[in-house]
């Protein structure tokens, strides 16, 4: 470990600070945020870095994957909730007792 990855939320003024190798990769970080980061702090509305464009651009490319599947496991989870609350198990006379 020889780098630090730090996320500042400019609103609370609150920072994490995160160790890494210097050759992080995008994905990596996405994947830092995600399992970390994001529970704490949200969406992130503006993304700065020292490490160019591109970096930038695969870090949204990579958070817009994870955040389309956490979405859709979301909205299986929702699914299958609301499929129990609308399917109650049905009692017939003697079952309650």
């Amino acid at each position: 470990m020889d780098a630090i990855v730090v996320i500042v939320n400019r609103f609370t003024k609150m920072i994490r600070l995160k160790t890494t190798n210097t050759n992080i990769s995008s994905e990596r970080i996405a994947k830092i945020y995600k399992n970390e980061i994001w529970k704490l702090h949200g969406i992130p509305r503006r993304i700065l870095s020292d490490r160019g464009l591109q970096f930038v651009k695969g870090l949204q490319k990579s958070w817009e994957q994870t955040t389309c599947a956490m979405e859709e496991a979301q909205k299986r989870m929702k699914m299958q909730f609301d499929k129990k609350r609308r399917n109650p198990q049905e009692l017939k006379p003697g079952d309650y007792e």
